[in-house]
């Protein structure tokens, strides 16, 4: 508002605020590939840094548990399967010989070509997504291996039980 000339209501005076039209259209997919190309050139270490990314990612990620409670094999699978759901993996548990749950079929990839150009960094991401949530849910299976395109309609999660050491009994928090 501007200060009163005189009698009656001051007029409003509108001025220019800095900012952008939110209605014009998003390019995420070229920002996305500028990105993990700069990672993927950077040599060797690109997988373990996507995967490290990926981890911290999947902690922040997947739903945590109630304090003082540690979820079982299948209750952990479950929450990563409905947490890739979300992700949109279209994912489906696949359940070992033993009863176990023993990988996990993601039939869709929202990445996927990106994965296709950049597969060493972009499923070293997703693979590192899974072992973050299940770190962060202190299950008692992890996330071993991703082999992207195992299948044609479908990569395989494989999980397995983590082993345990005199440092770290079985329930102790990692």
């Amino acid at each position: 508002m501007e200060q009163p000339a005189g009698p009656g209501r001051p007029r409003t005076v509108y001025a220019p605020r800095p900012g952008m039209d939110r209605g014009g259209a998003r390019s995420y997919r070229l920002l996305a590939q500028v990105l993990v190309s700069r990672l993927a050139s950077t040599g060797e270490g690109a997988a373990g840094e996507a995967a490290a990314a990926g981890r911290e990612w999947g902690r922040f990620l997947v739903d945590p548990m109630p304090p003082f409670r540690r979820p079982g094999a299948a209750e952990s699978a479950d929450r990563l399967t409905a947490l890739l759901s979300d992700l949109g993996f279209a994912p489906a548990q696949e359940v070992g010989e033993d009863g176990a749950p023993g990988r996990i079929r993601l039939r869709h990839c929202p990445f996927l070509e990106l994965a296709e150009e950049y597969g060493q960094v972009v499923c070293s991401v997703h693979l590192g997504l899974m072992q973050g949530a299940l770190a962060a849910l202190d299950a008692p299976l992890t996330a071993t291996a991703l082999r992207p395109f195992a299948e044609p309609d479908s990569c395989l999660a494989e999980l397995a039980p983590v082993p345990t050491s005199p440092d770290r009994p079985a329930g102790a928090a990692r």
